[in-house]
């Protein structure tokens, strides 16, 4: 039998972007009613990221966070090793699937409405929306959309597929190895590198990771990993537990409804020039539920600065016309860039003084002529 129900806000889309913003919405507003919809999310997923030591971070992310550093390397197509060292700003593995199941523990705790089913349609109302599923029919005042959206064929990916490993003996990686240029090639109209994360001494998470504007079958990536594997662990035998894929925005994205107020990827959280999305969503999430507990009214709200969107801007024309260049701005930060400056440009904190150092640091001439470029 189809329930109706009404409600204040819905959230549409229960990956950890529509979790994190049921959560906030209802510990914010405790009287209000808060439905969130969508399949629970089990797929696996490493989310690594910079947080600032000076900042909270809340207790759910706090648990989920399996390791941190506070150096990371990049390695030059050559093989030469560059590592950055920060104070403040540590890089962090964060265990995904473990925030999604602990999230789905909280927003029931706190009386959020959990439908576990997918949205079917979404109809404009006099008074706000009506949203269609299979079991009930939600009547809500306000609705915020974090469900993927479609990468357009013309938007550059970030391409990846990482295989976790557990090694017979310890490594000898003891940081986060952001960039490794020396990996075979993947993506001839783009970069490809090596993303190595050291999740305990005896395992590695291997992704072979591509910036391009075409798409590349997982067998290519499978065959870098192996040749990575081949070449950096040539005397220890290693057992593959899992597997991770993914296609993240490095530009325009298409939403499922673009009318719609969104958060997370579909609502542009993914920063252009990396394809990082957890500051930009986690920005978003905070506004949006500030402007509900203060005015009861949601709209979508911009993720990134405006000099953040310019420099991504200049950087996606690099790489679509240039790649060798791209490759040398971040082997250009890697050497000239105290790593808690790094940090705060990629994630858009601290103001403009991290993005005049990036801009001193980096290579010239191309990004100037990508002002005329389009």
């Amino acid at each position: 039998m189809l329930t109706t129900r009404r409600a204040n806000v819905t959230v549409v889309g229960a990956g950890i972007a529509g979790l994190t913003l049921a959560t906030r919405l209802k510990q914010d507003n405790q009287n209000a009613t808060v439905v969130l919809i969508g399949p629970e999310d089990r797929r696996p997923q490493r989310i690594s990221t910079w947080l600032d030591g000076k900042q909270a971070v809340p207790a759910v992310v706090e648990s989920c966070i399996d390791k941190q550093w506070d150096a990371w390397v990049f390695r030059d197509s050559a093989g030469t090793p560059h590592t950055q060292r920060a104070s403040t700003w540590h890089y962090n593995a964060i265990d995904g699937r473990r925030l999604k199941t602990q999230l789905e523990e909280g927003v029931e705790l706190l009386g959020v409405h959990r439908v576990h089913e997918q949205c079917h349609g979404v109809n404009r109302t006099a008074v706000g929306y009506q949203i269609l599923c299979d079991s009930e029919t939600i009547f809500s005042d306000h609705l915020v959309d974090t469900r993927p959206p479609t990468i357009p064929s013309t938007t550059i990916k970030q391409q990846f597929v990482g295989h976790t490993i557990r090694c017979a003996n310890p490594h000898q990686y003891s940081a986060p190895l952001l960039m490794d240029f020396s990996a075979s090639s993947i993506a001839n109209d783009g970069l490809t590198f090596i993303y190595c994360l050291p999740v305990s001494d005896h395992e590695l998470l291997v992704e072979a990771t591509t910036f391009s504007p075409s798409l590349h079958a997982h067998a290519d990536y499978e065959a870098c990993i192996n040749q990575w594997l081949t070449t950096n662990l040539p005397t220890n035998t290693y057992k593959h537990i899992e597997t991770e894929s993914g296609i993240l925005p490095m530009g325009p994205t298409k939403p499922i409804d673009a009318t719609l107020v969104r958060c997370g990827i579909a609502g542009g959280a993914a920063r252009a020039s990396t394809g990082y999305a957890w500051h930009g969503t986690h920005r978003q999430i905070s506004k949006l539920t500030t402007a509900f507990s203060r005015t009861g009214g949601l709209s979508s709200v911009q993720a990134y600065s405006d000099r953040a969107r310019l420099m991504d801007i200049l950087f996606l024309r690099v790489l679509r016309h240039q790649p060798e260049a791209a490759h040398n701005l971040f082997i250009a930060m890697a050497q000239h860039l105290p790593g808690d400056t790094l940090a705060q440009f990629l994630c858009d904190e601290g103001g403009w003084g991290p993005c005049l150092h990036t801009i001193i640091a980096a290579p010239k001439w191309p990004f100037i002529h990508a002002l005329w470029r389009t």
